[in-house]
């Protein structure tokens, strides 16, 4: 079960990347075609791009805990053996999900109020809770994520830097 949503949400990642980034791009273009072409511009294209882009790097950041691609300081799994280092990986997926379940809890708090509000977006008079959905919804793929990393290191342990290094030796003889 676990594998298939796996799936389902790298899927859903990948297509929404490719949305928002079609989406800023094509506005973009569009912008310095009418800006620098027509002398005129769009008043809510720069709106759209700037909501493009955020989405963007809240899904990003789901994308980042499923590929390894955040920024880390490895110097204590480079030396550590690989039982100190697994729990290093799980103490760091724990962490990960505690900050993800402040994030999803906050970012649906901030959407609902919001809501409630009835808070409208300067240009194209959208309602900003919708700008805010994607804070909660990221908070809820990164503890999907994150849980995703425990079952994955808790199944087969790192390894150190100096095992990794002694494999590539072995593998260039």
């Amino acid at each position: 079960m676990f594998e298939a949503l796996n799936k389902l949400i790298d899927r859903l990642e990948k297509v929404a990347m490719v949305a928002f980034m079609s989406i800023a791009t094509i506005i973009t273009t569009f912008q310095v075609v009418y800006r620098y072409g027509f002398n005129n511009s769009l008043s809510w294209a720069e709106e759209v791009v700037i909501y493009s882009i955020v989405c963007m790097s809240f899904v990003g950041a789901s994308m980042g805990v499923r590929h390894g691609a955040h920024i880390s300081v490895d110097v204590l799994n480079a030396f550590a053996p690989p039982a100190v280092n697994r729990w290093l990986h799980i103490l760091t997926a724990v962490l990960g999900i505690i900050f993800a379940m402040m994030l999803a809890y906050l970012g649906f708090q901030l959407f609902s109020l919001t809501l409630e509000r009835g808070m409208l977006s300067p240009a194209m008079r959208m309602p900003m809770a919708w700008v805010y959905l994607p804070i909660g919804l990221s908070g809820v793929l990164l503890i999907i994520r994150y849980c995703w990393v425990i079952r994955e290191v808790w199944r087969k342990p790192p390894v150190s830097m100096a095992e990794e290094l002694a494999a590539e030796k072995e593998n260039l003889v």
